[in-house]
């Protein structure tokens, strides 16, 4: 009988959790920058209790894994410790977390492995799910001062303000993205949560810019997160794009970043994505460090 039991996470579960995640990617690509840290800000707007499990082999934490509710589909993602691959761990994290969103009437899942990781991609392939997408992470090492962004004529960057910008920032953010491959809104309570209550925030490193008394494009970026500086997001509303303003937003990242000290930044792509993200960001100079494979499955009628 399997000494193994899938536990709802707690806080105080962090740090070790933190280990396997590392471990994990260090035995696949050589190197991690994920900490404690990064996975306390994941963790900022997931009900723990609900949506995180970790798997435990007597007192030790060997696995662990977490789901979002996100309307009719969820996304899920789980990581197992190299000590302990080929004992069943990975196939207990997927499925149970598979019943938890069939339990809960979503109707589909995903659910993300890194790209490295071909043992987990089999494991999922045999559970009946599909591959659909791969998201990469890009970095660059800035080794001089970047040039000065050029914005096209109309456009005025000027600081954020959360309390005169949130809400409008918040909703300019999701219209931008609206269009993107399975887009999950997000109400501006969690935005919120997961943004402006980090302790990551920082205003200075974010851009607002403005047409007039509108916002039309924009960044949000944390420093020390994931090894660097990071763009969570960048973004150009309908009107404004093609005309060089992702390219601009990119370089004023880039510029903020300098001028804190840190030099290596870098951000999550879309590989497949038509905007032409991607290609912008090579151009730009990053190049790939890491990447996961989303893999799909219908749920079909809620359990």
């Amino acid at each position: 009988m399997s000494s193994f039991r899938l536990d709802p996470a707690v806080a105080a579960d962090a740090a070790v959790v933190t280990e396997v995640v590392l471990a994990l990617e260090s035995s696949l690509y050589g190197h991690t920058a994920f900490s404690q840290a990064d996975l306390e800000d994941e963790w900022l707007d997931l009900d723990l209790e609900q949506n995180a499990r970790v798997v435990r082999d007597g007192d030790r934490i060997v696995g662990y894994g977490a789901v979002r509710e996100l309307g009719e589909f969820w996304r899920a993602e789980g990581y197992v410790h190299p000590d302990a691959l080929g004992r069943g761990i990975g196939k207990l994290i997927a499925t149970g977390l598979e019943e938890d969103a069939a339990r809960r009437s979503a109707r589909r899942i995903q659910n993300s492995v890194l790209e490295a990781d071909f043992a987990a991609c089999r494991l999922l392939e045999s559970l009946g799910y599909r591959a659909v997408r791969v998201f990469r992470e890009l970095r660059i090492e800035l080794e001089a001062p970047p040039p000065t962004p050029e914005w096209p004529h109309g456009l005025c960057v000027v600081p954020f303000d959360p309390k005169r910008d949130a809400l409008e920032f918040h909703a300019v953010h999701q219209e931008a993205f609206a269009d993107h491959w399975d887009h999950a809104p997000r109400d501006f309570e969690s935005w919120s949560k997961a943004h402006l209550g980090s302790e990551r925030f920082d205003p200075t490193l974010w851009c607002v810019v403005r047409a007039g008394d509108e916002i039309a494009a924009g960044t949000i970026c944390t420093a020390n997160t994931d090894g660097g500086g990071f763009v969570q997001a960048l973004f150009t509303r309908r009107p404004w794009r093609r005309q060089g303003v992702g390219a601009a937003l990119l370089g004023d990242s880039f510029g903020r970043f300098w001028e804190r000290g840190e030099h290596s930044i870098g951000l999550g792509v879309d590989a497949a994505s038509d905007t032409g993200a991607f290609r912008l960001y090579e151009r730009a100079g990053m190049a790939p460090v890491l990447g996961w494979v989303m893999y799909e499955k219908e749920l079909g009628d809620a359990a």
